[in-house]
């Protein structure tokens, strides 16, 4: 499910959601000043430590899913093609959308298709970040990244990265 990965778009391999990583290099494409309905609402969502450990429990149940039903994955990246360009927050949601085994999945957890591939693309976006910050300190913040959430996955680093295995396996 590699096209679905944003953290494979910024050279992380987790495999989440379709059309992720289209949206992260399109908007990186964009222009870091760009200001996109999308990019407001990555950076304006606020991780927490209660959703990280809801997205942790979803991560599994989706990774349950893909290992159960070998063709899900491959049935996911054919729906969330888009030929017109990269895909919105909505058009991957609509995607997710079109299989209740994985919106089965991460229901009883509180997420909504939406909200989970917001949180994923603010959990990976800001984990991303504090990697690059290692390499070069004077990194400026990307559109979708917010202070706050730069903090809290530095803060959480060894925890988001368990998160990232569960999700490359």
């Amino acid at each position: 499910m590699r096209r679905f990965s944003i953290f494979h778009a910024v050279a992380i391999s987790i495999v989440v959601l379709a059309g992720a990583a289209s949206l992260s290099a399109a908007q990186a494409g964009t222009g870091a000043n760009q200001e996109t309905p999308d990019n407001k609402e990555i950076r304006a969502y606020q991780l927490t430590t209660d959703k990280l450990s809801r997205f942790e429990s979803a991560a599994k149940a989706i990774a349950t899913q893909f290992k159960d039903n070998p063709n899900l994955e491959q049935q996911l990246t054919a729906a969330s093609r888009n030929n017109a360009g990269p895909n919105t927050i909505a058009q991957s949601a609509a995607a997710l959308d079109k299989f209740p085994q994985l919106t089965g999945a991460i229901k009883p957890l509180g997420f909504s298709s939406h909200e989970y591939i917001v949180m994923t693309f603010a959990l990976a976006n800001a984990s991303s970040y504090v990697e690059m910050k290692k390499s070069s300190p004077n990194a400026p913040l990307p559109p979708t990244v917010s202070a706050a959430n730069a903090a809290f996955a530095a803060a959480n680093e060894v925890r988001i990265q368990a998160v990232i295995q569960i999700l490359s396996q």
